[in-house]
């Protein structure tokens, strides 16, 4: 028979075995067993110690990460919403030069189209009606309505409510502590 005395903590890697033999049973060692035992708990805790502020340091160092990960993800996507915000007000731009030069152009017909006949005027007219519901919308406003601020797509974390909520599932991701289950 043999008895394997050993630390329950992952963190630490120690044991201590006693092997009963044909003229020495296990039973007349517990004297010699328990001292043994005994005589190893300072090392044990002093190894239990060192492995508890080891883990402390990494998980210091990962939160450390951890916050420089976050940080940089933020900057990213203030960024990004700012180019996005660019992009979208370059477009309406575009979409309002657009409506104008479409505007122009339609003011241009209606204006030849008074000179002509009746009949023909007429005609002119309903047809330019009906471009202007094919175009839609030449209400510049309404493409700068549509329009988002840097503010609108992403908020940085400099100005967010500390007690709020997170904005989306991404602030979450991937946030495991190394060494939560360490002991």
């Amino acid at each position: 028979m043999r008895l394997v005395v050993y630390s329950p903590y992952r963190s630490v890697s120690w044991s201590i075995s006693f092997q009963e033999t044909r003229t020495r049973t296990l039973t007349q060692d517990i004297r010699q067993i328990v001292k043994s035992i005994e005589n190893a708990t300072t090392a044990l805790i002093e190894k239990l110690q060192e492995a508890e502020r080891q883990a402390e340091i990494r998980r210091q160092e990962w939160l450390t990460e951890e916050e420089r990960r976050r940080q940089e993800e933020d900057r990213r996507r203030v960024a990004q919403s700012m180019k996005d915000s660019r992009d979208q007000l370059e477009q309406v731009i575009q979409a309002w030069t657009n409506v104008v030069r479409l505007e122009q152009f339609f003011l241009g017909v209606q204006d030849r189209a008074q000179t002509l006949p009746e009949a023909e005027r007429q005609q002119v007219f309903d047809r330019l009606g009906l471009a202007r519901e094919f175009v839609g919308t030449l209400d510049p406003l309404d493409f700068f309505h549509e329009w988002k601020t840097p503010l609108e797509r992403y908020v940085p974390l400099s100005q967010r409510d500390p007690g709020a909520a997170p904005v989306d599932e991404e602030d979450n991701d991937q946030n495991v502590d190394p060494d939560d289950d360490d002991r």
